[in-house]
């Protein structure tokens, strides 16, 4: 949910606590609540280049270190090591194919599967609802998670994001693949409704622990 420069969103793990997280576009930080604990996590812009920065290092290394090897083992150790990397930090190119087969219903909400492309090469597939039937804009949904994610970001949540930009439509289903033609992940919307959330979502809790992940 967005309000003003501000995003508030849950995740929760099937056998994990919900994360809660507040985005603040206009001061540029993240702040990661934990409600059990009553502390606050708080990444800034700096932290999350920084870490950018890291990851774009070890990568660097592996590969050197990777391309001594035979070609077949080097190959193995590629799609194992660096596949749990973060992705490099340049914003991938989607685009979508639409299938022949006629759209289906998932979760009792309509949709049309497509072929989802990074870069011109297969990365999954999607079913997507329309944004009309939704009650949802591509251009909201967009400005909503530029607000919740920041520029930097490099995880497959910021990527999966990025890629709506240019959706035929809402989510309803998708499928995640690697250039081996694996599935990574895959995720099914349950439900969708819209509301309202109080302001005292948008605000960090003042009485909690607040530290840096720097």
């Amino acid at each position: 949910s967005a309000r003003g420069s501000k995003a508030y969103f849950e995740l929760k793990e099937p056998d994990g606590a919900i994360r809660t997280m507040l985005r603040d576009g206009e001061a540029q930080k993240l702040y990661v609540i934990d409600n059990a604990k009553k502390s606050v996590m708080v990444m800034t812009e700096q932290d999350s280049k920084q870490l950018v920065e890291k990851q774009a290092e070890l990568r660097a290394q592996m590969q050197a270190q990777l391309a001594k090897l035979p070609a077949e083992q080097r190959a193995r150790m590629e799609a194992t090591m660096l596949g749990q990397l973060p992705a490099p930090a340049t914003p991938p190119v989607f685009s979508y194919e639409k299938k022949k087969a006629l759209g289906r219903k998932i979760s009792g909400i309509a949709c049309q599967d497509y072929l989802v492309k990074r870069d011109g090469q297969p990365a999954g597939e999607g079913c997507f609802a329309s944004w009309k039937d939704t009650g949802l804009s591509a251009e909201d949904f967009k400005s909503t998670m530029l607000k919740a994610i920041p520029p930097s970001a490099t995880t497959m949540l910021g990527q999966s994001f990025d890629a709506q930009d240019n959706a035929p439509g809402f989510p309803v289903w998708r499928s995640y693949g690697n250039a081996q033609g694996e599935v990574t992940n895959q995720t099914t919307l349950k439900s969708l409704s819209k509301s309202a959330l109080g302001a005292e979502h948008f605000e960090v809790p003042k009485d909690y622990e607040q530290k840096s992940i720097g």
